[in-house]
Order: C-alpha cells, then sequence, then structure tokens
C-alpha cells in the first residue's frame, strides 16, 4: 500500500516539476533481482537530499536500464520500487566535473514480513518445474539434507541412479552432464558420481535438472545438464552454518561440514568445507550360461563388498566489486576422494549342470581421485544494460586405483588344485583448460542477444598394466598394459535472440557450433583415435501465456555426446573372475533431436518429451562371450538409435495449512535398435515411475516428512531392470532461536531403492545373463545444523547510505 501511495504521489510530483536544461550531468545504472536478473519496470526516483524533493522519476526497460538527464550538482538519493520487493535507496553526490555517473547494478531483495523476532517467507516447493528445467530445492527437504547429492538425485523424479556402472540418467537417457554453480566439471562418469555421492547435500542450495539446455550451453549431453548450486549466503557481515551427523546402516556413517560468507562493502569472501565417512556391506549375485564346443558352460558369481569411502571437499572464492559496474571474482575448490575396499569374489563353473570348478577370490582396491579447480572471471555492465563477462578455468584430476587379486581354484570336491595372484595398477592424470567469453546486449524492450565463444583444450595420461605373480617374480603382462595420451580440443561459438513478440508471447532461438579434435595413442600405436568433426547446434523456444493461470510452451534442442575418456582407452578391469571391462577406441558421438511441449495450469505442469538419438552410446554392455577362455566382456558401444517418450505431470497440493504434498509421475516409451554377434536386437517397453511426497507441520517446531518412489521394468541399455522401489523418512526439530535444528533421518527404510535386478536380452539361444546387486544403502542419521551470523544484516544496509535522517523522513 505504501508503494501504491508513493507511486501515485510520485506522478503528481511530476506534473509540477520542470526540467533544469543547463543542467550538465547523466546519472545511469541497472536494476537486478537478488539473483541476478534484470527487473524491468521498477520505479526508480532521484529526490533531493535532504528534503527528500523529487528531482527526477523513471521505469527502467526490459534489461533493467534507467537513466536521467541533465542533472545538476549536489547531494541526491536515489529511491528503487518494484511490487513485492524491498524499496532500495542509495546516496550519492554530484560534483561539476562529473558528465556521467554509472551507479552500476543495484539488487532488489524479495520482501519478508517480520512478526517480532520471527520472519515469515513462503518457501518454495521441494520441486519447482520451469520451462526448460525441474528444479529441486534441497534445503526444503528434510531427508535430502542429511544425505548425499546422489542420494538426493536418485529420489528425484525421472532420475535413474546406476551405482554399479557409475551412471546416471534422465528419462532414461544416459548422456548427462553435471556443472557445479553453472561451471561443467568435465570429470570422468565413475568419478563425478562418486564425487556426488561424497558431497554432503546440506552444502547444497538447490538442484537445477536442464532438460532443454539453451545454446548458451555447450551441445553435449543428449539428456541435459543437471547444475548443482552451491549455498552462498548474500547477507552482509560474516554468517553461515555447520553441521555434525553421525549414523548407522550396517555400518557406522558421520559427516561434517560448514560453510560461511563475508559480505563487506566492495569484497564479499565464501567458503565451505566438508568431510564425509561411509562404510558399506554390498552384495551381488550373478549367472552366466552359455555354450562351448557343444557343452553348456553355467558360472554362477557371488561378491560381498565391505567399501570405507572418505571423501574431503574445499572450496573458497571472493568477488570484488571494482566499481559499481565492474566485478571481478576467483574460486579455487578440491577435493580428495579414497576408496578402500576388501571384497570376497567367487564363482561355482558347472559343465553340462554339473559343479567342475569353484574359484574363491580375495580383492583389495583402492581407489584415490584428487582434484583442483581454478577459475578467475570478469563481469562489467555497460550503458542500456549489455554486459560482458570472461572466464579462465584449469581444472587437473589424478586418479590412482591398484588393485590386488588372490585367486584359489578347487575341483568338484572342493580340493585344492592351483592358486595365483595378479595386481593391477592405473595411474591417470587429466588436464583441462577452459576460456570462455559472453555478451549480452538488450537494445530495446523487446529484444534480447547473447552471444559468446569457448575454447577446451584436454589432456589426458591413462597408464594401466596387470602383473601376474609367477616364480616369485611380478611379470607384467604386454596385452593387458599400456600407456594411453589422448588430446582432445573443442572450438565452441553460438549466438541467441529472445524477442518478445506480445505482452503474452516470447521466442527464443540460438545457434551453437561446436569443433572437435579427438587424438588417442600409446607408444607403439600413434593413431588408435584421429577425429576431427563439426557440427550445428541449433535450439529453438516457444512461450505462450494464454492468461493469469494458464500457459503453454514448446522448444527443440539438438545435441551430442561424445565417449568419455575412459570408453575410449581400452584398459581392462576385473569384475570377477569371469567378467571383465575393457575400453572401446571404436567409438562415435551420438546425435539427439528433441522436442519438448509443457502446459501449466496454476502450479500444476504437464510436459511431453520426445527424443530419437543416432549412435547412442550405452555403457557397460555385454560385447562378447569368450567360448575359448569362458570370460565374459563388457564395454561401452554403440547402438544404432534409441527413441524416448516420456509424458510428466507434477501435482502439488495444500490439503490443509499443515499438510502439502509434491507428486511427480513420469510415464515413458523406450525403444532401443542395436545388434549382437551379427543379429538385430529391437527392444521396446512401456514403464513409469512415480514419487510421492508428504510434508506435515506439527506443534512445537516440529515436522515430518513421508516419501515413497516406485519405477516400473525399464531398461539399462539391452538389460531389463525390474522394478523398484524405496521408502524415506524424516523428523525435523526447530529450536526457538531458529538457529538450532535438530534432525533424524531414515534413508531406503526396507533396503529396497538400490537393490538392482536385471536380466540381458541377448538374441543367443542358450545364453543367459542375468544377477542381482545390493548396495546396502538403508541409513537411519541424526543430524545437527546450526546457523550464525545476523541474517537481518542485509535488510538493514540497503537503508544504511549515510542519509538516514532523509531516508526516514521519506518513510514517513
Amino acid at each position: 500500500m505504501k508503494h501504491k501511495l508513493l507511486n501515485v504521489a510520485v506522478e503528481a510530483l511530476l506534473l509540477l516539476i520542470s526540467v533544469n536544461a543547463t543542467a550538465q550531468c547523466i546519472i545511469r545504472g541497472t536494476i537486478n533481482d537478488d539473483l541476478g536478473k534484470p527487473v524491468p519496470y521498477a520505479n526508480v526516483l532521484l529526490l533531493h537530499s535532504p528534503d527528500s524533493s523529487l528531482a527526477k522519476g523513471a521505469i527502467t526497460n526490459s534489461g533493467g536500464y534507467f537513466e536521467f538527464k541533465n542533472i545538476k550538482k549536489g547531494n541526491y538519493i536515489v529511491a528503487v520500487s518494484h511490487a513485492n520487493m524491498i524499496t532500495l535507496f542509495k546516496a550519492l553526490k554530484i560534483v561539476p566535473e562529473i558528465k556521467e555517473f554509472n551507479i552500476g547494478a543495484l539488487s532488489l531483495t524479495p520482501i519478508t514480513v517480520e512478526l517480532g523476532k520471527v520472519t515469515v517467507q513462503a518457501p518454495p516447493p521441494m520441486f519447482e518445474e520451469k520451462i526448460d528445467r525441474m528444479v529441486i530445492n534441497v534445503q526444503n527437504s528434510i531427508v535430502n539434507t542429511t544425505g548425499s547429492v546422489l542420494d538426493v538425485l536418485e529420489k528425484s523424479p525421472g532420475i535413474t541412479v546406476d551405482r554399479q556402472n557409475n551412471s546416471i540418467s534422465i528419462n532414461g537417457k544416459s548422456g548427462v552432464e553435471v556443472m557445479l554453480n553453472g561451471k561443467l566439471t568435465y570429470m570422468p562418469l565413475d568419478a563425478l558420481v562418486e564425487l556426488l555421492d561424497g558431497t554432503s547435500a546440506a552444502d547444497v542450495q538447490r538442484i537445477e535438472i536442464i532438460t532443454t539446455p539453451p545454446s548458451k550451453y555447450d551441445a553435449a549431453g543428449n539428456a541435459g545438464y543437471i547444475n548443482i548450486v552451491f549455498i552462498k549466503n548474500p547477507d552482509d557481515g560474516i554468517n553461515g552454518s555447520y553441521y555434525i551427523t553421525a549414523g548407522y546402516g550396517k555400518r557406522p556413517l558421520a559427516a561434517a561440514g560448514i560453510n560461511f560468507n563475508d559480505h563487506y562493502r566492495k569484497l564479499n569472501l565464501y567458503g565451505n568445507y566438508s568431510y564425509s565417512l561411509d562404510q558399506f556391506v554390498q552384495t551381488s549375485q550373478g549367472l552366466n550360461q552359455f555354450t562351448s564346443n557343444g557343452k553348456l558352460i553355467s558360472q554362477n558369481l557371488y561378491t560381498t563388498d565391505k567399501p570405507v569411502r572418505q571423501v574431503n571437499s574445499l572450496q573458497f572464492g571472493l568477488d570484488y566489486h571494482v566499481d559499481s559496474a565492474t566485478t571481478i571474482s576467483a574460486l579455487v575448490r578440491g577435493y580428495d576422494f579414497n576408496w578402500s575396499n576388501a571384497s570376497d569374489n567367487g564363482a561355482r563353473i558347472l559343465t553340462n549342470n554339473t559343479l567342475d570348478t569353484i574359484i574363491a577370490t580375495t580383492v583389495h582396491e583402492k581407489n584415490n581421485w584428487d582434484n583442483l579447480m581454478t577459475n578467475l572471471n570478469f563481469l562489467h555492465s555497460f550503458r542500456h544494460g549489455s554486459t560482458v563477462s570472461a572466464d579462465a578455468n584449469y581444472i587437473y584430476y589424478y586418479d590412482n586405483h591398484p588393485d590386488d587379486y588372490f585367486n584359489k581354484y578347487f575341483d568338484r570336491s572342493k580340493q585344492f588344485l592351483y592358486d595365483e595372484m595378479l595386481r593391477t595398477f592405473k595411474t591417470t592424470p587429466i588436464n583441462f583448460y577452459v576460456f570462455s567469453a559472453d555478451y549480452i546486449s538488450a537494445p530495446n524492450e523487446k529484444v534480447r542477444f547473447e552471444g559468446g565463444t569457448k575454447v577446451s583444450l584436454t589432456g589426458f595420461h591413462n597408464d594401466i598394466g596387470l602383473e601376474r605373480f609367477k616364480q616369485n617374480l611380478w611379470m607384467t603382462d604386454a596385452n593387458l598394459s599400456a600407456n594411453y595420451k589422448l588430446r582432445e580440443n573443442i572450438w565452441a561459438g553460438y549466438g541467441s535472440f529472445t524477442i518478445k513478440a506480445s505482452e503474452a508471447t516470447t521466442i527464443k532461438a540460438g545457434l551453437r557450433y561446436e569443433y572437435t579434435v579427438s587424438m588417442m595413442g600409446t607408444t607403439s600405436a600413434a593413431n588408435v583415435v584421429n577425429r576431427k568433426y563439426g557440427d550445428f547446434f541449433p535450439t529453438f523456444f516457444l512461450s505462450r501465456k494464454i492468461n493469469a493461470s494458464n500457459s503453454v510452451s514448446i522448444s527443440y534442442s539438438r545435441r551430442i555426446t561424445r565417449p568419455t575418456f575412459n570408453d575410449l582407452a581400452p584398459f581392462t578391469i576385473f569384475f570377477d573372475p569371469k567378467t571383465f571391462f575393457y575400453g572401446n577406441p571404436t567409438l562415435l558421438p551420438s546425435i539427439a533431436n528433441t522436442v519438448q511441449t509443457i502446459y501449466s495450469y496454476k502450479d500444476f505442469l504437464f510436459s511431453l518429451n520426445y527424443t530419437y538419438e543416432n549412435n547412442t552410446i550405452e555403457h557397460f554392455q555385454t560385447q562378447r562371450i569368450d567360448t575359448i577362455s569362458n570370460l565374459v566382456y563388457v564395454s561401452a558401444r554403440n547402438f544404432k538409435y534409441e527413441k524416448y517418450f516420456t509424458a510428466s505431470f507434477s501435482l502439488p497440493f495444500s490439503v490443509t495449512h499443515w499438510w502439502s504434498m509434491q507428486n511427480n509421475l513420469n510415464f515413458n516409451w523406450h525403444q532401443i535398435n542395436t545388434t549382437y554377434e551379427g543379429k538385430n536386437i529391437l527392444l521396446g517397453i512401456y514403464y513409469y515411475n512415480i514419487r510421492s511426497t508428504q510434508n506435515f507441520l506439527l506443534p512445537k517446531y516440529f515436522s515430518l516428512e513421508l516419501t515413497g518412489a516406485y519405477t516400473s521394468d525399464s531398461y539399462f541399455g539391452t538389460s531389463t531392470l525390474k522394478p523398484v522401489y524405496r521408502v524415506d523418512a524424516g523428523l525435523q526439530k526447530k529450536f526457538a532461536n531458529k538457529n538450532d535444528i535438530l534432525k533424524f533421518t531414515a534413508n531406503d527404510i526396507f533396503n529396497s531403492g538400490s537393490h538392482y535386478r536385471y536380466y540381458d536380452n541377448l538374441p543367443v539361444k542358450g545364453t543367459i545373463i542375468n544377477g542381482s546387486l545390493n548396495f546396502g544403502n538403508t541409513s537411519f542419521k541424526l543430524t545437527y545444523t546450526q546457523t550464525f551470523g545476523n541474517k537481518n544484516l542485509k535488510n538493514k544496509h540497503n537503508r544504511t547510505t549515510g542519509a538516514e535522517e532523509e531516508l526516514e523522513r521519506l518513510h514517513n
């Protein structure tokens, strides 16, 4: 009401005040929201100090830009207001020698209602569907904040996490790219999955699942992007939070972390550190059955793993506002991932259904990933709302992965035959140099242009080997040892236009071009891989607001999935005594075309998504069975094509003021076309996944969250995954000071959400490959969280400008 009265008073005063034609100075600037996005149609007033009389009035354009011309010397106050936002005040002084004064970018903050010491602001729902992405507000879930980032993804609608094969898929599509705070990780997929599983969700503000990325983003990934946004508090002063977690699954669990922010005038410092200790008991069973030399060979496989995972993660950054229009930022991030595992494996080999051989294997595994990422960013705002930014990144990864195997062989009577000792090693340093520049311009209220370039330079070494202990000596197996070197460079450029065709219709079209040079070789073979290719990747978005409650949008994008470094390098890993994984240097990139439409009615959303992908890259597929050595070889390989069709529903409900729910339903159709041993495989399946989260507000600051999810039969490559379900629960207590929170959570209560059962659909008579994997992710955790710092400092800062008396008069 105050804002309306103020606007009416301003309009009346503007009719009475004339412009002083002798003034010389121009004042200009831009208005953004708290996320850095331009705020159009904001009221900007230039007030005389100290009597607060009106000098000028303006309204920002679509890019948030405003300006005042012909301003005399003197002391002024700039007052900025907009619906549902806190009015902003800034004092400034104009002297005769100043001809142009650029205030730069000012930020408006959403209005909160203060009741005594309690700030009431309606939190966003746990899941928010946007035009091109789904947003998971991690901090709004009791269960999510006590688990890992991978746990949150695993429980999200349409997301499938395969922990055995270290893969993530969206609506059945596995080409997923992951960003941290909007910046690509560039890390190998297996390391990425492990990192997400060791990163506490307590440090994460939200996760964005971007299914139809615009041309600004890299064209990589047919399934889109997952952007993980960490907590960064914008309040002035020192503030932050820390947490401590203790829990138990089948073994003890623990985690701790702290994040902080220190914002003072031109400088903003922020950072976080987290540590996690996870201990599991994981089991698997499998059956490989095939015909060899006219005999039926059956291999019954089993594994019991007892892994221990420790992750240290550290991030530190700063933003320095050189002036009102220029900001320089720096970021350093790193982590240390340690995995150790003592495993008991084995196999029972049957010939024509009669026991023939027993193999018992003891495995000692270590896998250590180290990472360092540095980023330098420059951002400058020009007049009329244009901005230019530049990024320089250096990213380093190092993997050290030694394994020791001790195999014992017994006959059908369990009499000892012989034993063998093997050991493998794998060291992999990876270096990335990434440079990019972007430009944004809004020449008028109806048109916005974005353009930019990017260069990514990658160097990769993979030194692998296998040694056998014979005659008291370790002897290298030359067939399974090599040092691979890969160089991959990608040059890209893009441009896009956003056009506001009418008040209700917006169109966005973009085009991106990427050129790739990929070369891999060894000391003995220089060009195992030597590819050079370029392609265009168009994007198109059209949105139409029908009325206040209804809107519809349609989008199209073309994307590429390149083989990962580990997929290309032809090394070998032992899964069990009879199953090997090896790289595939013949892999080709895949191209996907996607069309999506979304209809929204108030808070309810319905979407349709169709994707056709050529040369789909599927990981961990049965490549061949060696009927001489009776070994099963698994690798990534190209399928002819895959088709995906998904219908999604997002249905939030508020049953009462103390009970709300979020329901997400996905119905999918998936078709696969590939070959195996020269025979065609055409598979198709309809499947669905349902997730419902119930939230209850209880007396005395208690709250309860219950979540259930179910996924029917689905595909992983040519394998069919049997249905999985999970149930999670969480109870939270907020203390009266609002700074202390205690949470108790039960994750995957029935140990069913990560118990995978599968069978391979191979067109070879008598060939059966099936199994089950239980990752044992059931856990019960108690977490204590405390926030520190003055949360009212930010709002106070918006009002303390050195002109408190004038501002008090204006308020009165």
